[in-house]
């Protein structure tokens, strides 16, 4: 499980604050976007599922224009 740094920011408006989650958001990489939405799968998981130790995982290959 990966650690949280924890910090508090204090924003004057809502706007202020969604103006700085999008900057966060967009000048992280595609990977680190990646890796933190699977702990917070895991993480969802752990806390709603305890009874799910694993997800097989899918993959299936398909044609263009394929249903």
């Amino acid at each position: 499980m990966m650690r949280i740094e924890k910090t508090v920011k204090i924003f004057k408006s809502f706007k202020e604050q969604e103006e700085a989650d999008l900057e966060y958001w967009q000048k992280i990489s595609g990977e680190e976007k990646m890796r933190i939405v699977e702990e917070m799968r895991k993480e969802y998981i752990r806390l709603h599922h305890p009874e799910i130790k694993s997800i097989e995982k899918v993959v299936r290959i398909r044609k263009l224009g394929e249903d």
